[in-house]
């Protein structure tokens, strides 16, 4: 019972709330909306720390089941860091709300229109925008989420300019509203959107083009159309919003083209490897701040591409981060090698224009390696995981089957692990690490050859046996900082080692080589022989500062021993490298001068060193000098080869010549 006495006083609560919320509106609806101009704009100015005014009538309508709002010649000034001018003019605007809808503390907007509004969007390279309401921290990322808009019955944009100057993405752009849609005959245009201005100094152009705003139906999605051209880059969007105004939820298919997909990172923000010429096409499904990418498919060079991807909006500072599982059926080796600079020019000195050429066919440069410097800041932008796996791969030379990779960016640190280029026999492996977190961009790699057999590269168009047999094993590790591959190999320090345990060599191997062998040490097979049997060859050098320094040229076959000296500079990859052999039997008609290589990686020169002559009974004092050091450089490569019959031999035969010195006649005999 004392429960039920309680209703009527809440009854009477409810009406005295009703009751003064009345009176309130009813003084609100009253008021002098113009006199309050002035205070108005003062007290948005204190709220949102720029310049507000509002320079035309100000009219409420409160009593009424859509209360609105007009305003005219309403100006939102910059922020004091941003200058003078003023972020948005608006000639006149008019508001109305759905007041059942407020009740229930849900906004609906009745009717939105825009009469020529100029908006002028302006951000700093720190990252501070105008458009941030407020005096956000300096340099501070805020997080980008999509614009959404309350729920709309009734829209129209008459007429309308857009004024961008982004200095993060290098953009400039003028644009302007090309349908003024009055509604007289609820008779509407589509939506267009165009303009043009510069993107990282190259011509940038936009065109929109949607369904007609003018009553838009909120249960029904919105279709657009853009098209973007940036240089020599090209974007094709067309798809849907599924509810107008909400542009976190967008479905489209998106078409690109253009020269280099290393030109997109001002439009996409993502840091994409250089390319050759491509064309890809992709759906793209926007949920918030999740990007789909899928069913990617396309040509890059004359590579084919499939696959699908992901790019999230981190929500504290808004980084991207790419996820990808991309495969070719077709990979061009020549295609991949463009991700490294082979072949692209780099931009004027003092100029940085966003758009990268196109790969030249022709060498653009004296040295092999490629010069390019790469803008390695970009990387710590976004991070990244992508898989990417060729099972069929076009080559001129290098038998590849497949390759394969694992790409792994966070904040600023590349790691490539595993990298896995694979043969018909044999494969390489290995790892590559960068990091430009601090400073000056550092790499480090570590690439192995395993179980390489070499009758696997003889010519395609001839039936004769392979000149050269044997499995090869291999190690390359270096560490070097720079921005470009040529950069970093001029500063590398290392080892790079290679070894061929036993094999077969036949004479055709002097012609494969383009080196006239047996003219030149005249020793490696007899007038009779066609093949000879490979007991061991090492090559072993040791970078200091870019310069390699050969610890081992060894081959050592059944008639001679070949060794070797010199070095390779890679600051200006100049060749210095010397060859002589040693024969293990006397012959006065097998006497021949030792062969040098100069000229460069790129041009290499191989001629006879005229005034020196091969001095017999050598082979003693060469396999001592080189016998001790050989075990070492073997297990480099892999410990295991250091047992390995036939290049043991040669160690345990350098050292039973030091511990049984052969005289000079001896050795001839």
């Amino acid at each position: 019972m004392a429960s039920l006495e309680r209703i009527p006083r809440f009854v009477r609560w409810i009406g005295g709330i009703i009751i003064v919320l009345v009176l309130f509106v009813l003084c609100l609806g009253l008021i002098d909306w113009n006199a309050a101009r002035g205070p108005l704009s003062r007290m948005l100015s204190r709220h949102l720390e720029r310049r507000v005014t509002i320079g035309g009538p100000l009219r409420v309508s409160l009593l009424s089941s859509t209360p609105s709002v007009d305003v005219e010649n309403l100006t939102i000034g910059n922020p004091r860091w941003a200058g003078d001018g003023n972020m948005l003019e608006l000639p006149r605007l008019h508001i109305a709300l759905v007041l059942s809808r407020l009740f229930i503390g849900r906004v609906v907007l009745q009717t939105l229109e825009i009469d020529n509004p100029k908006v002028s969007l302006l951000r700093e390279e720190s990252g501070r925008a105008n458009w941030d309401l407020g005096n956000p921290e300096e340099g501070k990322s805020t997080p980008q989420q999509p614009t959404r808009l309350p729920p709309l019955r009734h829209f129209a944009l008459h007429g309308g300019q857009l004024r961008v100057d982004d200095a993060v993405r290098k953009l400039t752009f003028a644009g302007v509203v090309g349908a003024t849609e009055s509604g007289a005959g609820h008779e509407s245009e589509p939506f267009r959107l165009q303009g043009q201005g510069t993107l990282n100094k190259e011509p940038f152009k936009l065109t929109f083009q949607g369904d007609a705003l003018l009553d838009i139906k909120l249960d029904h999605p919105y279709h657009f159309q853009t098209g973007v051209d940036a240089g020599a880059s090209s974007a094709r969007l067309s798809g849907t919003v599924a509810k107008p105004f909400d542009f976190g939820g967008v479905d489209a298919d998106l078409e690109l083209r253009g020269q280099n997909l290393a030109n997109l990172y001002y439009l996409t923000n993502l840091a994409l490897p250089l390319t050759p010429p491509y064309q890809l096409s992709l759906h793209l499904h926007r949920d918030g701040n999740h990007f789909a990418l899928e069913d990617i498919a396309g040509k890059v060079g004359s590579s084919d591409l499939y696959g699908n991807g992901t790019v999230d909006l981190a929500e504290a500072d808004g980084r991207p981060r790419l996820t990808a599982r991309l495969a070719s059926h077709a990979l061009n080796l020549g295609d991949l090698g463009v991700t490294l600079g082979a072949g692209v020019p780099q931009p004027s000195e003092g100029s940085k224009p966003s758009q990268v050429s196109a790969p030249q066919q022709e060498p653009i440069s004296p040295l092999l390696l490629p010069t390019f410097e790469f803008q390695f800041d970009r990387l710590r932008a976004m991070d990244a995981a992508v898989d990417f796996q060729a099972d069929s791969v076009q080559t001129q030379k290098v038998p590849f089957k497949n390759v394969a990779f694992r790409l792994k960016l966070d904040h600023g640190v590349l790691d490539i692990d595993p990298v896995d280029f694979e043969l018909p026999a044999g494969k390489l492996t290995g790892r590559i690490r960068l990091s430009t977190s601090d400073g000056a961009p550092d790499t480090s790699l570590d690439i192995r050859l395993t179980d390489i057999q070499l009758d696997q590269f003889k010519s395609k168009n001839s039936s004769a046996p392979p000149p050269l047999e044997g499995v090869m094993q291999g190690r390359l590790r270096l560490e070097g900082h720079g921005n470009s591959v040529h950069a970093i190999a001029a500063d590398a320090n290392g080892t790079i080692s290679a070894v061929l345990p036993n094999g077969q060599m036949r004479a055709a191997f002097a012609e494969l080589a383009g080196i006239d062998m047996v003219r030149g040490l005249g020793l490696l097979l007899g007038k009779k022989d066609e093949s000879t049997a490979i007991r061991c060859g090492i090559v072993a050098f040791e970078l200091k500062d870019g310069d390699a320094q050969a610890q081992h040229l060894v081959f050592d076959t059944t008639n001679v021993l070949v060794t070797g000296d010199g070095h390779l500079t890679l600051s200006d990859e100049k060749l210095d490298l010397n060859l002589k052999g040693q024969p293990k039997k006397f012959r006065f008609d097998r006497l021949r001068s030792p062969i040098n290589i100069r000229g460069t990686l790129r041009h290499p020169s191989v001629s006879l060193s005229v005034p020196a002559v091969v001095k017999q009974g050598a082979v003693a004092a060469g396999l001592a000098v080189i016998g001790t050091p050989i075990a070492a450089a073997l297990a480099f490569i892999d410990p295991g080869l250091a047992k390995d019959a036939d290049c043991a031999g040669l160690t345990d035969e350098a050292q039973d010549k030091v511990d049984r010195p052969t005289s000079p006649a001896a050795a001839t005999k």
